[in-house]
């Protein structure tokens, strides 16, 4: 819902200003996700993710016998280390998918992207689908 009144305000405010006739792409997320680069990025950053839950479930079982303070310092820090993996690979998706994105963008001449996956449509008619040629970029 917040995504639709997103676009509804940015689509609003283009019209209002006077901008004439704006150029609307719309991407399924979903879709992209499944891109070689972006496919690549997300096993790779899942693998490390394993890793380092396995190391984290060794080293806590080694300090089984610390004391009830030195086990919670031990967790905070696993669950710190785990975010900073899913954040690293996460800004390495958004950094790949940016920029495939801006590319489009700027070839087409696009002035607005929303997304418009399957499962929260949010434009049903018009617009231009980006998907195919994100998808491409992203090969």
């Amino acid at each position: 819902m917040k995504k639709f009144l997103l676009t509804l305000m940015l689509i609003s405010t283009f019209l209002i200003s006077g901008c004439g006739e704006v150029n609307i792409g719309y991407l399924d997320g979903v879709k992209l996700m499944d891109a070689p680069q972006l496919k690549t990025i997300r096993e790779e950053g899942e693998q490390k993710l394993q890793e380092a839950e396995a190391q984290i479930t060794a080293d806590l079982a080694a300090k089984q016998d610390a004391s009830d303070e030195d086990k919670q310092k031990a967790q905070i820090e696993a669950q710190r280390k785990l975010m900073g993996i899913q954040q690293a690979y996460a800004s390495q998706l958004k950094q790949k998918l940016d920029a495939a994105v801006g590319d489009i963008v700027k070839s087409k001449n696009i002035d607005v992207v929303v997304d418009s996956s399957e499962d929260q449509k949010i434009i049903f008619e018009g617009g231009i689908d980006l998907t195919d040629d994100v998808l491409k970029k992203l090969q």
